[in-house]
């Protein structure tokens, strides 16, 4: 199994995603996060850029923990990245790399760091065409 930072870099060598810019923490002059409740999850969203779009919402449990974490990378308005988390730990990232709408990358973790599964779809069926799986043993 190899980290996500080095599976994520390869990724990002590999295919045509966006800058990671969007990640980086809320300008201090920007409006303070919202929130608002979501049933069992409180929602946070974060406007990184301060130009009002919302590019960043942040799911939580009831007990605290993330659930759930969306990025809008391109800036339209819909989510493009999406982190999923059990028990507060990364478990699953989603990615739509062509905008479009549709994810085309699943990546799989364990223990939050550890890159288990890599899911590709190419020619936008929704069904991935390259599996690369780490959690065998060679």
């Amino acid at each position: 199994m190899k980290p996500l930072l080095a599976c994520l870099l390869s990724l990002l060598a590999a295919s045509a995603l966006p800058a990671l810019d969007a990640r980086v923490p809320a300008d201090p002059s920007a409006p303070a996060p919202r929130t608002a409740d979501q049933g069992a999850l409180k929602k946070v969203e974060t406007d990184s850029k301060g130009d009002g779009f919302i590019d960043d919402v942040l799911y939580f449990t009831d007990k605290g923990q993330k659930a759930r974490e969306e990025f809008d990378f391109n800036r339209d308005g819909k989510p493009d990245d999406f982190l999923y988390y059990e028990n507060g730990i990364l478990v699953r990232e989603e990615i739509d790399t062509h905008f479009n709408g549709h994810i085309d990358v699943w990546i799989h973790l364990s223990q939050g760091v550890y890159v288990e599964r890599y899911e590709r779809d190419m020619d936008g069926d929704g069904v991935p065409d390259i599996v690369k799986d780490f959690s065998k043993k060679k």
